[in-house]
């Protein structure tokens, strides 16, 4: 085999490597590639001892490198927080902490409770609540709203 094919196959291997990054193929690429290479390698240390060392060189700093560079263009690098402008919670509901309400149904722990005539679906921290019981709003979680019994 001639140099200059031994090459060609060695950059193909190198090519369909970075290809893995980018297409999803469950390994196949992954291992056609690393199959291109370690045929390239074979041949290369048959043509030269040189060309094979350089090659097994080539690809213990190129390989690592593509996969890391490649992975890290694919990924987000953004921090997403709040000064941005990036809220996970878009509820907009923290208005009804410490509000009152009424279970409108039983609360075993998630049902339905009316504030100021609005009804919402809301859990508790573990506990069963009647209907009919007076409840009040301990805290938002996301979008779920948590609720406690009115201590009388």
């Amino acid at each position: 085999m001639s140099i200059e094919i031994v090459i060609a196959v060695y950059f193909a291997a190198l090519a369909i490597l970075v290809l893995e990054v980018f297409v999803p193929s469950g390994g196949v690429l992954a291992v056609m590639g690393g199959v291109g290479l370690l045929i390239s390698i074979y041949y290369g240390f048959e043509i030269n001892l040189l060309l094979g060392v350089g090659q097994v060189l080539a690809s213990i700093i190129a390989v690592p490198l593509m996969f890391y560079y490649g992975l890290k263009k694919i990924t987000l690098n953004k921090k997403l927080d709040n000064n941005d402008g990036f809220h996970s919670d878009k509820s907009g509901m923290e208005h009804l902490i410490n509000k009152q309400g009424v279970t409108l149904t039983s609360l075993r722990p998630s049902g339905a409770i009316i504030i100021d005539g609005k009804r919402f679906d809301v859990v508790t921290e573990g506990e069963m609540i009647d209907k009919d019981t007076p409840v009040r709003v301990a805290k938002i979680e996301g979008v779920r709203i948590v609720v406690r019994t009115i201590q009388k």
